[in-house]
């Protein structure tokens, strides 16, 4: 069996997993996982993986099939990080053992390839925007994070579909700079961390190559894209580091019925 490059590193955000299996986003990252990431020593998922967890009880289960793609990948050899995004920050010790995945903070100096790249889902640069930031705010509290998972199941469901129709209907009526990250955000972490060569994030569903000059040197900003629907096909845009950072396009055709 020929081995993955050692330099191979992939990364991802916003797949935004759906609660049906047979969803084309769901099949399509089950492929991801059996095809491209295979060939990867390292594969980083930097939030919003799941459109909505509400709890390992549940979400073990709405997620089977792609839990088990996961499991069969880490258990293949594959290492696999996760950060929290802010649909899906409500795993806990069932989700980690069951998958084999490591959890990382956030912010995360890693090097990667021998670079050092600070790691986030983006949702925090996004400081323009103020109610999202308290909501934020007020739903990471370990005290509500506890009160919220010891609700019944029905009612965390619930009360998680409650909150991601709010959110689609804010977010739609939301002027578009104040959805993008923060330059001064961004300036405040570059500054904290000057050893990092610059940013991986994802959120704003925006992907893109930034450069930031700040206090004369060059920081690389990538900004990686979310899973979309269209044309009969699954488009986003990961991260590939073999071994400099180069965004590329994924396309998954769906399968016909």
């Amino acid at each position: 069996m020929t081995q993955p490059p050692s330099h191979n590193i992939l990364c991802i955000a916003d797949v935004h997993l759906q609660p049906n299996a047979q969803h084309p986003i769901n099949q399509a990252f089950r492929a991801f996982l059996q095809q491209e990431a295979t060939q990867a020593k390292t594969l980083y998922i930097l939030g919003d993986l799941f459109e909505m967890w509400v709890g390992d009880d549940i979400g073990l289960t709405t997620y089977a099939q792609d839990i088990q793609a996961l499991k069969q990948l880490t258990a293949s050899g594959v290492t696999v990080y996760l950060q929290f995004g802010n649909r899906d920050f409500l795993m806990r010790n069932a989700f980690w053992q069951t998958t084999g995945i490591h959890p990382l903070k956030q912010p995360l100096l890693q090097t990667l390839n021998n670079q050092p790249y600070l790691l986030l889902h983006g949702d925090s640069l996004c400081t323009e925007d103020k109610a999202y930031q308290r909501t934020r705010w007020l739903l990471r509290n370990p005290l509500i994070t506890w009160l919220f998972l010891q609700l019944p199941a029905q009612k965390r469901q619930t009360i998680g579909q409650k909150m991601r129709n709010s959110s689609q209907k804010y977010n739609r009526n939301k002027a578009e700079n104040i959805m993008d990250v923060s330059q001064t955000a961004i300036q405040q972490l570059l500054q904290k961390y000057p050893q990092s060569q610059g940013l991986i994030h994802g959120h704003t569903h925006r992907p893109a190559h930034h450069t930031h000059l700040l206090k004369g040197k060059n920081y690389h900003r990538w900004v990686l894209g979310d899973w979309q629907l269209k044309d009969q096909q699954v488009h986003t845009q990961i991260l590939k580091l073999n071994p400099t950072p180069q965004l590329i396009s994924w396309q998954y055709p769906i399968p016909q019925p």
